[in-house]
């Protein structure tokens, strides 16, 4: 009979623990979801929904998309994967020069910040 109780008693504690831990969870989640911005960097012609979205703080100013160094910014990866990561070669970074122009123009964001927010 002691058994039953202690095991009715963990059992409560254990029920109370994982409201607990549950409601924190939403909590976090929804203030995390606030903070999200609304805008995210990515190609005009994207009609699907991006594939690799990653979230981070801003390494510079973008008057273009209203994001201060510093603040969250959202941006599809999936966009610049060719841009990630320096060319190691002359015909790779050839390339590389001309799809950063391309996609500088289509964004109106310059080659420099473009590449800062896709590297950093």
């Amino acid at each position: 009979m002691l058994k039953n109780k202690r095991l009715c008693v963990l059992g409560n504690v254990t029920d109370v623990l994982l409201a607990i831990v549950f409601s924190c969870s939403l909590t976090f989640t929804v203030n995390a979801q606030e903070n999200l911005p609304d805008k995210c960097i990515q190609l005009p012609e994207r009609s699907s929904v991006c594939p690799n979205i990653l979230y981070k703080r801003s390494p510079v100013d973008i008057p273009q998309f209203e994001i201060k160094e510093g603040e969250m910014l959202c941006i599809c990866m999936a966009d610049f994967k060719t841009l990630r990561i320096a060319a190691s070669d002359d015909a790779g970074k050839v390339a590389q020069i001309i799809e950063l122009t391309k996609v500088s123009v289509k964004l109106n964001i310059d080659e420099k910040t473009l590449l800062e927010v896709i590297r950093k």
